[in-house]
């Protein structure tokens, strides 16, 4: 383990939140958990850390926040995501994936400070929750009239 997802863990022990932990193919440390949004919804999420000392890479992915069924609608989809991101998202970017899942994404870079790192995932669970409504409707206009 590296002294920067060594932090990581303390931080995660110490904030009692229980996350599952791989390492991939590449060396990479993945992390996967879930936040729950609503007593029904819970929001799937990833925290991967490049391999390294000093300063490394991380990308912090929450999955499934919605899909897109009718690709004619990819274009009014890819629209409104791109307005969530001008207006909403903050550091994150709401993405839509070839299959039609719509995820959002922070890309960044860290030390053995994970706090700041700890406060994006954080603040990402928050940001999520809130644009889900406007992802649902750009997928589905007329439900949201």
């Amino acid at each position: 383990m590296s002294k920067i997802t060594d932090q990581f863990e303390m931080i995660l022990k110490e904030k009692q939140i229980p996350l599952a932990k791989k390492v991939i193919d590449n060396g990479q440390t993945l992390y996967n958990g879930k936040f729950q949004i609503t007593k029904q919804q819970a929001l799937p999420f990833g925290i991967v850390f490049d391999t390294g000392e000093g300063i490394i890479d991380y990308q912090i992915v929450y999955h499934q926040l919605a899909f897109v069924s009718d690709f004619n609608k990819k274009a009014a989809v890819l629209e409104g995501l791109n307005e969530l991101n001008e207006l909403r998202s903050g550091y994150y970017r709401v993405c839509m994936g070839g299959d039609g899942e719509i995820y959002m994404r922070l890309l960044s870079r860290t030390s053995t400070d994970v706090q700041p790192l700890y406060e994006m995932l954080v603040t990402g669970s928050t940001i999520a929750k809130a644009v889900i409504p406007h992802i649902e409707a750009v997928i589905n206009p007329t439900k949201s009239e």
